[in-house]
């Protein structure tokens, strides 16, 4: 995407549109261009660059709504530590956490992670990437995780777009401002597709419930204009790229007779008796007393919150703010999603997303709801109301301490080693624009170099013919295959025959450049980088 390709394609394979929710990418890709920082770098400027004004956005917000300064202190806080409570797990009888953890089916890193519940809540969160100090997997959530652990490709990008409309729509008067908060709408389909999908069926569901509370029989307004915003931005999202982008394109192929072109695969299953997924805990029934509890403490203590939500919710239906209507209903139809499960691409983990509609407004509201309500109650009320507050932070607390301290020691992302920064510094978007890198670990070289490589069906699966080329990699294979350059480390290296090495000896290889180093900072193992030219090995 630094390179200009936007829409983007597939990294592994440049026929395949690549529908993703990538807005944040988008951020980080023009901070790499503008900043001539590495992509990784990049990244995690673009996060922070969301969360700083999330969280001070939030303090406005809270502060606004209680007329407190403190309040908002207290909001901005709760917005970026509170989480589902899985450590509370951690206090029952060691029998009883046996007893759930029999009904528990591992799923994801959390397979990886134990045996089973009760060993993953004492064992570390196993993933790629940790820190000095490794997360306990107990603070850790598959369902509700802590905004500071927001280290995936959306961030809370979603949220800030939520909150930004939140302060501005109350001032849409006119076609312009409309337009403005139509533009940031259809923004947030590039950050989650299923929780734009939803704003028009709500927006519905409000106006239905308006007209029945208010005995009225035509629709008002600002309704109809707030009709129109949404669906100017849904227009938007057909056309602007990401999921629905592809997904419209892949429908009209469909039906042109075409083949689809898209990177996922969509579906939606009945599912029965109703479940939550976690991305770590797997599928959780409500109808089993274990699983239901387990769920309830993934999601956290912030569902006490949703009743005066539900409330708010219909004081904003009557007073016609649609908006601050439109996300109370979304927290109140989200429960509709018990009942189905995604299943696609993406895999099962994707399902534990299908909660934000509930999980983001009801911590955005969490604090100024409580304040107000409990502001005017008994000593003892307000003191169960702060302890409620400080478990739900506690756990987002725990992890930002090892994060502080993985801060002081910045890793590189666990396919990339200093020997490839060098490599990248000094050849990222060098090589020849339609050239491709052969590389056993493709995700390696696609990043160094900012080449497609043909190598990929999905994220995790390799094209059978790629698998073929590199056991016994043959630079005038590689180059037939429509490769020019090779990249090789000395693990690579040792693991090629006497014959393939001598091959890549012949007068057609041209060694474009060398680096030597060692292997880890813990493994003092010599190794090197080389990238070779084959374009002449024909």
């Amino acid at each position: 995407m630094a390179l200009g390709d936007i829409p983007p394609h597939f990294p592994f394979d440049l026929n395949v549109a690549f529908g993703y929710h990538y807005l944040l990418i988008l951020l980080g890709a023009q901070l790499m261009r503008l900043g001539d920082i590495f992509a990784w770098t990049a990244m995690d400027l673009a996060r922070a660059l969301v969360f700083g004004p999330t969280i001070m956005l939030t303090y406005l917000w809270t502060r606004r709504m209680t007329r407190s300064h403190m309040a908002g202190i207290f909001g901005g806080l709760f917005m970026a530590f509170s989480s589902g409570v899985r450590w509370i797990l951690l206090i029952f009888p060691p029998a009883f956490v046996a007893w759930i953890s029999d009904r528990i089916t591992l799923i994801g890193s959390g397979k990886i992670s134990g045996e089973n519940l009760s060993e993953a809540l004492t064992n570390f969160w196993k993933i790629e990437g940790a820190g000095p100090i490794e997360f306990p997997f107990a603070f850790v959530n598959g369902l509700n995780s802590s905004n500071t652990m927001a280290h995936n490709g959306v961030g809370v990008l979603g949220l800030l777009i939520l909150i930004l409309v939140l302060m501005l729509y109350r001032r849409t008067q006119d076609f312009k401002s409309g337009a403005i908060i139509a533009v940031l709408l259809a923004a947030s389909a590039l950050v989650s597709e299923f929780g734009f999908l939803t704003l028009l069926p709500n927006l519905f569901f409000v106006i239905l419930v308006y007209l029945l509370v208010q005995h009225a029989r035509q629709i008002p307004r600002s309704a109809i204009m707030w009709i129109l915003i949404v669906s100017a931005a849904s227009v938007i999202s057909l056309i602007q790229g990401g999921v629905l982008t592809v997904i419209a394109q892949d429908l009209v192929a469909g039906l042109m007779g075409g083949t689809r072109e898209g990177y996922h695969t969509f579906g939606v299953i009945f599912a029965w008796p109703p479940t939550v997924i976690s991305a770590h805990l797997g599928t959780l029934s409500l109808f089993n007393p274990a699983q239901l509890l387990v769920a309830l403490l993934e999601m956290g203590p912030v569902l006490l919150v949703l009743p005066l939500l539900f409330i708010w919710g219909l004081k904003m239906t009557r007073l016609q703010r649609w908006w601050e209507a439109i996300l109370a209903a979304g927290a109140a139809t989200g429960f509709v999603v018990l009942f189905v499960q995604y299943a696609g691409s993406a895999g099962i983990s994707a399902n534990s997303r299908l909660l934000s509609n509930i999980i983001f407004p009801a911590s955005l509201y969490a604090v100024p709801f409580v304040w107000i309500w409990a502001r005017k109650r008994t000593e003892t009320i307000k003191a169960g109301a702060a302890v409620l507050g400080l478990i739900s932070i506690f756990g987002g607390l725990f992890i930002f301490g090892i994060e502080l301290i993985a801060a002081q020691k910045p890793t590189l992302p666990f396919f990339i080693q200093e020997l490839d920064v060098r490599i990248s510094k000094q050849y990222w978007n060098q090589l020849e624009p339609a050239s491709q890198v052969f590389d056993l670990l493709p995700h390696r070289a696609v990043t160094v170099f900012g080449r497609f490589s043909d190598s990929y069906e999905t994220l995790y699966i390799p094209y059978p013919e790629w698998v073929e080329l590199g056991i016994e990699p043959d630079p005038y294979e590689l180059q037939a295959a429509g490769y020019d350059y090779v990249y090789f480390g000395a693990e690579e290296w040792d693991l090629w025959s006497e014959q393939n090495r001598t091959l890549f000896q012949d007068a057609c290889v041209q060694i474009v450049d060398e680096v030597k180093g060692i292997r880890a900072p813990d493994d003092y193992r010599k190794d090197f980088r080389r990238l070779i030219n084959i374009s002449a090995c024909k």
